[in-house]
């Protein structure tokens, strides 16, 4: 696997940017080299209920990003890179620990560009004992192939819809073609984990899809609800995020240097019934928004 690894890193294409760096020797455009980097794990009890329970989601925040979101509430640890360096048994221990703790799964917060690292972590947490579901959580601006490392380790993908429109993607995360790529890596997490499958109301296998509301660009969560209506079906697992503040650069941008409103979060839950959609979560909208567990009621 390590020499897997080294050829997948000394000229990386592992994401859309396609830098071809060689991350032993240099950065890539993410920021990452070889080396995992990760800010922290923790029980993290503010996922989807289905995710956090009543024990909490055993998350691990990575380092670094292949995005550039201006409005990043995680800058300090996506754009900065604070964290620590992680081998891939170190790695492979917090994963167990996490276990050990009671959580309701391993959730790998935004680690799309340490992929192949993060597959060989978790083949060896699987062999010392981890039996807990494994979340990838991303911004689902990533190649099929790279999410193909993943097969039969990851239960349960969760990825973000940010934007169908290449101008937003442009301007407010520096990747106009994130609509082409998020759409390829959605279909091929449903092909890996298929719908959402909940047992005593806890997931332990399949796709859920994350849309956050941005101010001002209701439009977009249509857009994207159609194009998941058509794609995967209207039985696709969404969670209507409402927790969107300004952070970061977003003073720079003066259109989403405010909290979406009640009024665009409502007008995003009437796409929802207009187009069928039954399975998922919903907000109350604010910076500390909690879900409220299934939109059907």
């Amino acid at each position: 696997m390590m020499d897997d690894i080294r050829t997948l890193l000394a000229r990386c294409t592992l994401c859309p940017r396609e830098c071809g760096v060689d991350r032993f020797v240099t950065a890539g455009y993410c920021h990452g080299t070889h080396e995992v980097t990760v800010d922290l794990h923790q029980l993290h009890s503010g996922e989807e209920p289905v995710l956090s329970g009543t024990r909490g989601s055993g998350a691990i925040f990575f380092s670094n990003c292949a995005l550039r979101c201006v409005y990043c509430q995680n800058h300090r640890i996506s754009h900065e890179g604070r964290g620590r360096r992680c081998s891939t048994e170190e790695l492979c221990d917090i994963m167990l620990d996490l276990q050990d703790r009671g959580v309701h799964n391993v959730n790998l917060v935004t680690a799309s560009h340490y992929a192949p690292q993060a597959a060989s972590s978790l083949r060896l947490a699987r062999e010392r004992g981890l039996a807990i579901p494994v979340v990838w959580n991303s911004s689902a601006y990533e190649k099929p192939e790279t999410l193909r490392l993943l097969q039969g380790l990851v239960d349960i993908y969760l990825p973000d819809f940010r934007y169908c429109d290449p101008s937003a993607a442009d301007r407010y995360s520096l990747a106009p073609d994130y609509p082409v790529w998020a759409r390829k890596a959605i279909i091929e997490m449903f092909r890996q984990v298929g719908h959402l499958n909940v047992r005593d109301g806890i997931a332990d296998k399949g796709l859920i899809i994350r849309l956050l509301v941005l101010p001002g660009l209701t439009d977009g969560i249509r857009d994207i609800l159609s194009w998941i209506r058509g794609a995967i079906g209207p039985d696709t697992w969404v969670s209507l995020m409402g927790q969107y503040y300004p952070a970061y650069r977003s003073g720079e941008f003066p259109e989403i240097n405010r909290p979406a409103t009640a009024e665009e979060y409502e007008e995003c839950l009437g796409y929802l019934d207009e187009l069928g959609f039954e399975n998922g979560f919903i907000q109350e909208v604010g910076s500390c928004a909690e879900y409220t567990p299934d939109f059907t009621g």
